[in-house]
């Protein structure tokens, strides 16, 4: 197996399901309604629901990057939420899974000869790039598990 399927596909588990965790974001968001999603906690300044969105933002540059466009990277860092409604709920859920099957396909499609080099003038290699959007999925994964357990700690 290549390296880029094989980065690509620990990106996906990661996502849906099947990684070397045993939990992935899609279980342990299945049963988090969108009053939960945007809840604030007192040990974090971001809810389910921004942490959502910064993965998905960060899906959205690296695949940028794996096609050789310098993405401008706003002050926001994709922390930014809509209003919590249940739509902005069920939007933010069905870009994130969007986003990680684009970036998983443009790894896929990633010259596996180049993965050393730099993804573009003056950044890391493409291997960083990709293997630490798998990284900064899963740190931000236990943090929902974390916001998770104590918002369903406190009812």
């Amino acid at each position: 197996m290549k390296k880029t399927d094989q980065i690509a596909q620990h990106l996906t588990d990661v996502h849906l399901g099947n990684n070397w965790t045993s939990v992935a974001i899609a279980d342990a968001i299945r049963d988090i309604d969108w009053k939960e999603g945007f809840a604030t906690v007192p040990f974090s300044p971001n809810t389910i629901a921004s942490i959502l969105n910064h993965i998905a933002y960060w899906n959205g540059i690296v695949a940028e990057r794996g096609r050789g466009v310098k993405p401008v990277i706003a002050a926001h860092n994709g922390f930014e939420v809509p209003e919590a409604t249940p739509e902005h709920w069920e939007a933010l859920k069905e870009e994130l899974f969007r986003s990680a099957t684009e970036l998983a396909a443009v790894i896929r499609g990633f010259d596996e000869e180049k993965l050393d080099a730099p993804v573009l003038p003056e950044h890391s290699s493409a291997y960083k790039n990709f293997q630490g959007q798998v990284e900064h999925a899963h740190y931000h994964l236990g943090q929902i598990v974390m916001i998770k357990k104590y918002l369903r700690s406190v009812d």
